[in-house]
């Protein structure tokens, strides 16, 4: 049967702990509890299906992609939203990041027997989820008044790409890939 992976950039402690407080915070004034099924974390490869067996040939391939990059510096910087039901933190595109996220992208594309993806080619836009799926369009609204002048602005050197598996409730790391070229 297949199981569900993503690929994704995560922020060290105490980064990760400062953005899980944000999203648990969410959770309390706006009823928005979907981002925490996950770790805080930059999407490099959206959802995907794949054999449960494939995994061994997915974490060789992932090792050797994270050999051909160097680690590199993350900046997060205020919030932004994709209407009517995302709220985020932005992330600062780099050079880095975007090449990372490309040659990923261009894998999976070309292995279509291990990664069911087949998504719509469109923008890159990295960011760490607050909410979305669950949060109601009037809480979109109030979450926004309270995000959109707020300040944030952090970053983190990423030195690990971050495969996570879907167990039927949440979204668990299952293994990390050090970036080492």
């Amino acid at each position: 049967m297949k199981q569900l992976y993503f690929i994704a950039l995560i922020p060290a402690e105490p980064l990760k702990e400062q953005i899980q407080d944000i999203k648990l915070e969410v959770k309390e004034k706006f009823n928005s509890s979907h981002s925490l099924n996950a770790p805080p974390h930059i999407t490099l490869l959206s959802p995907f299906r794949m054999e449960e067996e494939q995994e061994d040939q997915l974490d060789s391939l992932l090792e050797v992609f994270a050999q051909g990059f160097q680690p590199f510096n993350v900046q997060l910087k205020n919030f932004s939203t994709f209407p009517p039901r995302v709220v985020f933190i932005d992330v600062v595109k780099s050079p880095e990041l975007v090449e990372l996220q490309k040659k990923l992208e261009e894998i999976a594309r070309s292995k279509p027997e291990m990664f069911a993806y087949n998504y719509q080619e469109r923008e890159y836009h990295p960011h760490v989820t607050l909410a979305f799926k669950d949060l109601s369009k009037s809480n979109f609204y109030k979450a926004w008044d309270t995000f959109k002048d707020r300040d944030f602005e952090e970053n983190f050197v990423s030195d690990h790409v971050y495969l996570l598996k879907h167990n039927g409730e949440r979204w668990e790391v299952i293994r990390s890939f050090t970036l080492e070229m």
